[in-house]
């Protein structure tokens, strides 16, 4: 499985007893955010960062772009210093503000370029998956290629080779992320999704599991149904290529990824 990593800012409390609780609830790591542009410190960062490296193994920070690159470096690399945090931690640029131009490759390189060559070579960047889609970043030209994905309501990240998967803005209330190899939480891990083979009696992990009317998951084919956290459902599997969907009888069809849904038990053997 793949580790659940949630990332919080001042919006968020910086307790011992409210991060902990997260942990409780099923999260491997924490993110925080720590910088703004070239002036704003996030005022619970310390609490944050402290709590989250007793409570988690890893704790990683990120700095919300406003798009000048060298100089929103220098500050962020400063305030990650500030607090005394090392050269394996993993420093995120999260690129999403409105103001941004059209395309922000270069700025982010610039960005990324100076906090590698101080030796903080553990970096990632954020933004939607319509943005990369769209080349607002341009993944195949920037000088590191993880990035960290935010799609939500949808079965899968809608960029290839995603290293992380923001899947929703509202887990247990805060924003949630599917580590698929490290890169955002820093324990390096590398799992393949797998399929579920057996009907049975499935429970949602997602924000939204949605329901398509084919096994084929074109986005036409999305039904208005879908099926949040915790919904419990039975589905038979079905072959689709070489994994397999979940068909729920009189509703359509959903994924059979165990990182989205949690097998529960097997279906009672029917009686003549």
């Amino acid at each position: 499985m793949p580790r659940i990593v949630i990332d919080v800012s001042s919006w968020q409390n910086s307790s011992y007893s409210y991060l902990n609780n997260f942990k409780k609830l099923g999260a491997d790591g924490l993110v925080v955010k720590l910088t703004d542009g070239t002036d704003y410190l996030n005022p619970k960062a310390a609490d944050q960062i402290s709590n989250g490296l007793k409570i988690f193994e890893n704790v990683s920070v990120y700095h919300y772009f406003k798009g000048h690159g060298l100089a929103e470096g220098k500050y962020f690399l400063s305030k990650v210093k500030k607090f005394g945090l090392d050269k394996t931690t993993v420093l995120a640029i999260d690129v999403e503000d409105p103001s941004l131009p059209t395309y922000n490759t270069t700025q982010v390189n610039i960005f990324l370029r100076y906090l590698k060559s101080q030796g903080y070579t553990n970096v990632i960047t954020y933004g939607s998956a319509g943005w990369f889609q769209d080349g607002r970043i341009n993944r195949n030209a920037l000088v590191d290629k993880h990035i960290w994905v935010a799609a939500y309501g949808v079965s899968q990240p809608g960029v290839a080779n995603t290293n992380a998967w923001q899947f929703s803005d509202n887990w247990h209330g805060v924003d949630a992320s599917y580590d698929f190899d490290g890169s955002l939480s820093g324990s390096k891990t590398s799992e393949k999704p797998s399929y579920y083979i057996t009907p049975g009696l499935y429970q949602v992990r997602l924000k939204w599991l949605p329901v398509y009317k084919t096994t084929d998951f074109k986005k036409s084919d999305k039904r208005y149904t879908r099926y949040g956290t915790g919904s419990r459902f039975w589905a038979t599997p079905v072959k689709h290529g070489k994994i397999t969907r979940l068909y729920i009888n009189g509703q359509g069809y959903v994924s059979s990824n165990k990182w989205y849904v949690k097998f529960l038990k097997k279906s009672k053997p029917k009686t003549k």
